[in-house]
Order: structure tokens, then C-alpha cells, then sequence
């Protein structure tokens, strides 16, 4: 099984206290008791950071663990990185490149009968930067591409509406490309962020999450505070984060919202919540 997490938020120094009432969609433990590895980015300050251990067979995997001490702007995770067998950090997701994270979970069958004429279609400066096979890491570079066509790779605060849409065309040309080699269309959950911006599409996968406007008293917090007579309210009340979860064998969450149908989430830098349904 394979699960993609996302976190964007206003305050760096509060990814616990956001991520706290989310932790059971951060937990993984499976009835075979193996997870196949794990992969974690996120962006600091601007510059984007991964820790990946894509051989890692645990019987459980707590992303809530491994990022609630992180300082950061976004997060992407993924738990389970056995595609196709290649479990290397060259096809684990998360990947970056420049200020850009970016991850995806479901299927691209066929992938390997279009991955040279994808190739075709992606400047030298950003095919150089592939490491390795996963159609993942390719639908990246693709939409970096597009990015850049835009005039948008470098920009600091891009807007996200133009961001989703390089991604929608990126994930339209890659179902082109199969349907046109007789192989079926993409099946993704898929998340890019810059930091400044969080963009998520639902392609055929489902999406669902939890959009925090304030947290009246933080649980994360008061569970720290050594003084068990103090009863004041510890407020965060101008916090603003949403976490993201796709994984087509999670439970409906309580208090979560589900994408539409090949429908998009988009997030700029005034933290604002945008929806767009399916075309």
C-alpha cells in the first residue's frame, strides 16, 4: 500500500501543533506488518530538504513522528516506495528540484512505452536533472516544464491558479501519450509545493483534507506543559494549514472534505482554500 501526505501552513515554528489532530492519517501499519520505506520533504526557509529510506521495512511508519520537530513551510511525504520493485532513492518520492517538492501516488501503467517521447518534451536543463525511472520523478520534469514555458519555475510567489494548471496539462499529456500507445490513462494523487504555494489534483484517485482555521486549545501544546493545574486555554488562533491525504484505502475522515473527482486544491501565499472541481 502506498499513501501521500501533504502540510501547508502560516507558521513554521507550529507544524506540530497543525499536524497534531491529523496524526492518525500520518500513521501507517499494515496487516502484513511490512512497510516498504518512506520519503519525507519539506521546505525550509527556501530551500527544500528530503530524508528518504526507501528499503526501510518497518512494521509501521509515523510521519507524524518524523516531521511534528521540523521547521517548515510545506511538507510532502509518501509511505511505501516499492514501484515497480525499484525501491532506490533515485524513484522515491518525494522529489525536488530548485525551490519545487513534488510527490504522487497511484498507477501509471505503460509508463515505460511513452517515457522517451515524454522526454522529447522537457528542456535538457531540467531532463539533466533526472535520476532515475519512476514515472513519478518524469511527471515532475514535465511540470516543471510547463512551469517554465509559463514563466513561472523561478518565481517566488507564483500564482497557484497558473501552477494547478500546469500541473492538469502535465498529467493531460502523459494520458495523451498512453492513450495514444493503446495503454489506459493515469490513476494519481498528486502535490506540488514551492513553499509559497500548494497545489493538489484528485486525477481518478481520491483525495481528501483538513483544512485548519485557528486551534481554540492545542492539545500538542498543553500535552508539554509540566504544570497539570494550569487550565488556560493555549490558543493559536491565527494559525492557518491544511493537510492533505491520498490514499485510496483510507478511511472517510471525520471533519475532512474530499476532492472531486479529477478536481484540484490550490493554495497561495494568503493561505486561502480554493477548490476547483473536475472538468
Amino acid at each position: 500500500m502506498s499513501r501521500l501526505i501533504a502540510y501547508f501552513g502560516n507558521d513554521p515554528d507550529r507544524v506540530e501543533c497543525a499536524l497534531f489532530p491529523a496524526r492518525l492519517a500520518l500513521y501507517t501499519r499494515t496487516p502484513e506488518q511490512v512497510v516498504n520505506g518512506w520519503g519525507l520533504g519539506f521546505v525550509q526557509g527556501g530551500d527544500v530538504l528530503l530524508q528518504k529510506r526507501p528499503r526501510a521495512d518497518a512494521a509501521e511508519v509515523d510521519l507524524f513522528s518524523l516531521a511534528k520537530d521540523l521547521r517548515a513551510e510545506a511538507l510532502i511525504g509518501r509511505v511505501g516506495l516499492d514501484e515497480d520493485g525499484r525501491m532506490s532513492a533515485e524513484n522515491a518520492d518525494p522529489f525536488r528540484f530548485r525551490s519545487w517538492l513534488f510527490g504522487a501516488v497511484g498507477s501509471a501503467t505503460g509508463f515505460e512505452h511513452i517515457r522517451d517521447r515524454l522526454l522529447q518534451s522537457v528542456p535538457d536543463f531540467l531532463r539533466r536533472n533526472i535520476r532515475g525511472r519512476s514515472s513519478s520523478e518524469h511527471i515532475f520534469h514535465l511540470f516543471l516544464a510547463f512551469l517554465h514555458d509559463a514563466g513561472l519555475l523561478e518565481a517566488q510567489s507564483p500564482d497557484p491558479v497558473a501552477v494547478e494548471r500546469a500541473l492538469r496539462e502535465s498529467v493531460a499529456f502523459v494520458d495523451r501519450l498512453l492513450t495514444g500507445a493503446g495503454v489506459e490513462a493515469t490513476r494519481l494523487g498528486l502535490v506540488a509545493s514551492n513553499g509559497r504555494c500548494l497545489v493538489a489534483r484528485a486525477h481518478a484517485y481520491p483525495i481528501q483534507f483538513l483544512e485548519i482555521h485557528g486551534i481554540g486549545d492545542c492539545a500538542a501544546c498543553r500535552g508539554k506543559n509540566q504544570d497539570e493545574q494550569d487550565e488556560r486555554r493555549i490558543a493559536h488562533d491565527s494559525l492557518r494549514a491544511v493537510i492533505v491525504e491520498a490514499d485510496e484505502s483510507a478511511p472517510r475522515r471525520s471533519g475532512w472534505r474530499s476532492l472531486p473527482d479529477n478536481g484540484a486544491l490550490v493554495l497561495g501565499a494568503d493561505r486561502l482554500l480554493r477548490v476547483y472541481s473536475g472538468a
